[in-house]
């Protein structure tokens, strides 16, 4: 399976600090694919790396074969490239209907004709309702965000993230604050959106969900790679469980 994201020898400093140190890995096109690793170990910054929303200070980073470091961050979402945050950023003042429609202006008319998850195809007002029925948001379309629950809002950034119909979706932790049933329901709607053509990038502390959701994953500690593998061979890897809650996975 050919790769959709390819990072070759990134670094990222902030000053002194070197975040990310000459990491490279792929993503197969498809893939359900797992970035983990303690606290300040770099996620986050790669994930903002990927997405532009921050800048490298060397290497590069390739979505289907073609350079996307040098371009902006309107350019990488309208190429394919859509995210979730740690912390929800959801517009306040604006209600349900309108955060998800949001993620379509991002997308700049563009359609990809090999996705078929939902809100991926069709007129705009079809693809909202597609995106609000399958995240079973109908009942708050015209809530505003700090009335919904935890869960709610999780599923409205995603839906929001999904509106832009992205080759390629970065989630940054969003089964924080999930119960084992809520994360079990959140899981099966990514995978029926993989099903649907998507490829996920998943960062998460929660190792349950990771081992239960990912074909493949990635391990970073004090901004290196540190080791790759499935999830098999990743709880088997002694400097992994070493370095990573200092117990077993």
């Amino acid at each position: 399976m050919s790769a959709i994201l390819e990072v070759r020898d990134v670094s990222k400093r902030f000053g002194g600090v070197e975040a990310v140190k000459n990491v490279s890995f792929e993503i197969a096109r498809g893939g359900f694919v797992g970035l983990i690793g303690p606290n300040g170990a770099g996620k986050t910054t790669m994930v903002n790396l990927i997405s532009k929303h921050q800048s490298l200070t060397g290497g590069a980073i390739y979505l289907d074969g073609e350079p996307i470091h040098p371009l902006p961050v309107f350019r990488v979402a309208r190429d394919g490239i859509s995210r979730t945050y740690q912390q929800n950023r959801l517009f306040l003042e604006d209600s349900v209907i309108d955060n998800i429609r949001t993620g379509m202006v991002w997308s700049g008319g563009t359609i990809r004709k090999e996705l078929s998850y939902p809100g991926a195809h069709g007129p705009e007002d079809a693809r909202l309702k597609a995106l609000v029925d399958f995240f079973e948001l109908a009942p708050y379309c015209n809530a505003m965000p700090s009335d919904l629950s935890h869960v709610l809002r999780r599923r409205a950034e995603i839906a929001q993230a999904l509106a832009l119909a992205p080759k390629l979706l970065l989630l940054d932790e969003p089964f924080a604050g999930f119960s084992r049933e809520e994360s079990e329901e959140l899981l099966g709607l990514l995978r029926e959106c993989r099903h649907g053509g998507l490829t996920i990038l998943l960062i998460e502390h929660n190792m349950e969900v990771v081992m239960q959701a990912c074909e493949h994953l990635y391990v970073m500690h004090h901004g290196a790679l540190l080791a790759a593998g499935t999830p098999t061979e990743i709880k088997s890897n002694r400097e992994v469980v070493s370095v990573y809650l200092g117990g077993e996975l």
